[in-house]
């Protein structure tokens, strides 16, 4: 029997696209191995491959130098793209003689891929315009949307009792799941959160931790920071500088995060999640070092370390904030700012001014979330997915 190569390749798309697909083939009773496979990515934590090896069905795990060379197995073999550059799917579709489908919201590489799946109908407009065959692709929602777990009414309540240490409102800071957002990330808003301790007395501060965090680097920025934390090895709790304990939540990431008043996050795959969650989120992103943020494509190369360099990269990042009106994912799928994005040179200070407003207000935070009702939060994107592929290897084109 052939192998399903499934090609991903940042923490956001192996957790909130892979993930969901191998949920769904595993409640189809797919049968034929998974070689997870992971990409080059600027954003990579080092702990994709890890994660993805915890997934149901999954078989193997390999980097794409490895994929690429190895041998075709015998039977029926797919290649299939959760994110990442299309090259690296056409080329390892060529190598191993295989078809190539990959979600996807644009119409590249016609002459290649077997079959798109696309998000929405936005990306439906733009193979229509790009003259795409209609049988050649299929609108399946977004993937992000399946890797959120539901919670019931008893698994929020267990949350709020967990984590709200008696009080009535819990604020989730979300530090990010990109080594260069967590590793100084946690620092800055544990100086939030003890700001927001200080300030009011009915909040409780909690940080949702992504599965793909590389424990190492999540450690030597705390201590960077001169924090100290409870659980060894593995960050249980971070002791704020008043010495009280705000504690990292590693299972049951989404009930703390639904039971939560408030969510702060950088910009990513989360942002869709906490809004499909019902949840209101300030989305900050300090650019206070710019030239450390990774890029895409080619200034994605440039050294980092030369002062020209540094200069170039940082003067990059600028320009791409003052020429995207949104970069938060729920307004760019709406097109109108449904929450609030603060991009700026940042102290947590001035952070805690932007949060206040909101902790203040509850009319503000009853607006976002009033305002997530113009996005399309139906789910089932893996499903359409898992079908299609179970189909192709049951014998079907």
């Amino acid at each position: 029997m052939g192998f399903l190569y499934i090609l991903s390749n940042s923490p956001g798309e192996v957790s909130g696209w892979m993930g969901p697909v191998t949920r769904a083939l595993a409640a189809d009773g797919f049968r034929a191995p998974v070689a997870a496979v992971t990409l080059p990515c600027p954003y990579a934590s080092g702990r994709e491959g890890a994660h993805a090896g915890t997934m149901p069905g999954v078989a193997r795990v390999m980097r794409f130098r490895e994929a690429i060379g190895s041998k075709k197995e015998p039977g029926r073999s797919l290649v299939l793209q959760l994110g990442g550059d299309p090259m690296y799917g056409w080329a390892l579709s060529a190598r191993l003689g295989c078809p190539w489908m990959i979600y996807t919201a644009r119409p590249r590489w016609r002459g290649k891929v077997t079959h798109y799946f696309i998000p929405d109908g936005a990306a439906r407009a733009r193979f229509e315009r790009a003259g795409v065959a209609p049988e050649r692709y299929t609108v399946v929602g977004n993937l992000i949307l399946d890797s959120v777990e539901a919670s019931d009414e008893a698994k929020l309540a267990a949350a709020r009792e967990r984590y709200g240490d008696g009080c009535e409102n819990i604020i989730a800071f979300m530090p990010g799941s990109r080594p260069f957002e967590y590793e100084l990330g946690f620092g800055f808003y544990c100086e939030c959160a003890a700001l927001v301790r200080e300030r009011y007395d009915g909040w409780r501060a909690v940080f949702p931790v992504a599965p793909t965090v590389h424990e190492e680097i999540l450690r030597a920025g705390l201590a960077k920071t001169g924090l100290s934390w409870r659980g060894g090895e593995r960050v249980e709790e971070i002791i704020l500088r008043d010495g009280s304990r705000a504690p990292l939540v590693r299972e049951g990431q989404y009930a703390a995060i639904a039971a939560s008043s408030l969510a702060v996050a950088f910009p990513g795959t989360n942002n869709l999640q906490i809004a499909s969650l019902g949840v209101p989120l300030l989305m900050i992103a300090p650019l206070n070092q710019a030239h450390n943020i990774p890029l895409d494509g080619l200034a994605g190369s440039l050294p980092r370390r030369s002062a020209a360099a540094v200069a170039f990269r940082k003067k990059l990042v600028h320009w791409y904030n003052e020429t995207h009106e949104y970069v938060s994912l729920p307004n760019m799928l709406a097109g109108r700012g449904l929450l609030p994005e603060r991009r700026e040179l940042m102290t947590p200070e001035s952070a805690c001014r932007y949060i206040s407003e909101l902790i203040e207000s509850p009319e503000r935070r009853r607006a976002i979330k009033e305002g997530y009702a113009a996005l399309d939060l139906r789910r089932g994107a893996s499903a359409h997915i898992a079908r299609r592929i179970c189909e192709y290897f049951d014998g079907g084109q």
